[in-house]
């Protein structure tokens, strides 16, 4: 759920990305997971029911994060509120991991050209993939807290189609064509949303807490564009198995008055059957399935499993990270066959080429360039074929060894109301890296590098908004930006933009104050 920080997702431009289906693999079995793992997973004893004092965290809190997805045996997991603990966890779990999305798998994970932050594929046989997008949608206000206070069901439908609805657009706009193209698509969430196969007139005769029968807007967009949510799949009756992932008793953001319900999903579209799905909680939990005696996170996981169609695409490279540093290896996979990969300045073709190396007829590989002789900017790996045509382009930004991230404003002063241009570089660019306005000594904001518990004194956030995976680029703060602690447009008075890490409040970097002034009479 996460009352500190929601998701608000830009909509960017989207390279065609073809998935032939003509070479299509075997059938195979994949288990998909969602898991919000709670402030990443260590920052709250639950044997303890307190936050854990170390500025690093408790590692043996994340170990039972770690212990939970080992007894739920999935094979991929979409995890919210990872807070850059994706990696340590799969590190744990002798996994892969992909941190832009939040994902960890015992597949190898790849972020293809093309895909902007929206999915990543698993390779879930050799040369064979499925896509994994995964979301944390908005928090507050609660769509099921309204109802429990009297709000009319109208009121209710405005606040979810224009605060969660829009956070899934970008998945709209790309997923269901990608199933369409012969892949199968796995989307996991915490959705922070009910669903409208659960808000119906049978429930809402069976429960006193659902006041009204509702069609929630997220649920009902997913399933117009093609999702089916598999747990509903085996589980089709909301009354006779609820299915609450949201909250175990005695969490806690748990509230005398809860409602409880199931925000948690995984769904599916393309080549794809649901064989089955198991709720993750505690010990004695309802409807719980695997169930563990230290639960260690406020949502119930769930795991799903299927028979998919794994899909081959069209040939593509792709760098292993998308912000590389001279002097440190760059890594880029390959999948299909292609004559050589070639790196360039951003926009330029193979002739320009800055390195080169031959893929000497393998396909499905890996292949590492040194970039001591590279100068820093913003480049891209081409896959280039044996007559020289490009068959794909993944781009990566190079900094000077040791950059540290930055953030400024491009003014000093700014009257009321006027929309405050931020610029950063150096970004990890991952998907819930934020920016927030603060007040200048409004904690101490210089945390050191391990601090990964509580807000690390960066929680009185006044605004905020994401970067949207941008490694480096620029975007407004103004009346699209998320309230914190007050809302747009700010009062007279000295601010600093701070640029925070992966829905979390571990510091990259702290912008130049500025002032809001009353506009000039």
């Amino acid at each position: 759920m996460s009352r500190r920080l929601v998701v608000l997702l830009g909509v960017l431009g989207l390279a065609a990305f073809s998935f032939p289906t003509a070479a299509a693999a075997a059938p195979a079995t994949v288990k998909v997971m969602t898991l919000n793992i709670f402030y990443g997973g260590d920052e709250w004893n639950p044997e303890t029911g307190h936050w854990c004092r170390s500025p690093a965290g408790c590692p043996e809190t994340l170990e039972q994060v770690a212990s939970t997805i080992r007894a739920a045996d999935p094979d991929v997991v979409g995890l919210q509120e990872g807070t850059a603990n994706e990696c340590r966890l799969a590190d744990m779990l002798g996994w892969f991991c992909e941190p832009r999305l939040q994902l960890i798998s015992r597949f190898p994970l790849i972020d293809p050209p093309g895909a902007s932050g929206v999915y990543a594929l698993a390779e879930v046989a050799s040369g064979r993939f499925v896509a994994v997008s995964n979301v944390h949608l908005p928090s507050d206000p609660y769509g099921p807290y309204w109802v429990r206070d009297g709000e009319p069901r109208s009121a209710v439908l405005a606040l979810e189609r224009s605060t969660r609805l829009p956070a899934i657009q970008r998945q709209l706009d790309v997923l269901p064509d990608l199933a369409a193209s012969g892949v199968p698509v796995f989307l996991t969430g915490d959705f922070n949303s009910p669903s409208h196969l659960d808000w119906t007139p049978a429930v809402d005769a069976a429960r006193d807490q659902v006041r009204y029968p509702v069609v929630w807007p997220v649920s009902a967009a997913l399933a117009g564009a093609g999702f089916r949510d598999s747990y509903r799949e085996i589980h089709p009756d909301p009354v006779a198995v609820p299915g609450f992932t949201w909250t175990p008793p005695g969490t806690l953001e748990s509230v005398p008055d809860e409602v409880y319900d199931r925000i948690d999903w995984v769904l599916v579209q393309g080549p794809a059957e649901t064989l089955g799905t198991k709720l993750v909680g505690e010990t004695g939990g309802p409807d719980v399935d695997v169930e563990r005696d230290v639960y260690p996170t406020d949502h119930r996981g769930v795991v799903s499993t299927f028979r998919v169609t794994p899909a081959n695409p069209d040939p593509f490279a792709a760098v292993a990270s998308r912000r590389a540093f001279v002097g440190d290896d760059l890594t880029v996979h390959v999948h299909g066959p292609g004559a050589r990969v070639v790196l360039v300045r951003a926009g330029h073709g193979p002739a320009a080429a800055l390195a080169s190396r031959s893929m000497g007829g393998m396909v499905d590989a890996d292949l590492t360039f040194a970039t001591d002789s590279l100068v820093p900017g913003a480049d891209e790996a081409l896959l280039v074929d044996a007559a020289g045509a490009v068959s794909s382009r993944s781009p990566f930004w190079l900094y000077a060894a040791g950059t540290a991230p930055s953030v400024r404003t491009t003014k000093g002063v700014y009257e009321v109301g006027e929309q405050i241009r931020v610029r950063w570089r150096a970004a990890p660019g991952y998907r819930w890296d934020w920016m927030g306005v603060f007040a200048p000594g409004r904690g101490p904001a210089q945390n050191a590098e391990d601090c990964n518990a509580g807000s690390c004194g960066n929680g009185h956030y006044l605004l905020y908004r994401y970067t949207e995976t941008l490694i480096q680029g620029s975007a407004l703060i103004g009346p699209a930006s998320l309230d914190g602690y007050r809302s747009w447009p700010l009062k007279v008075g000295t601010y600093e933009i701070r640029l925070l890490m992966d829905d979390g409040y571990r510091l990259l970097a702290i912008s130049n104050s500025f002032k809001v002034v009353h506009a000039a009479t």
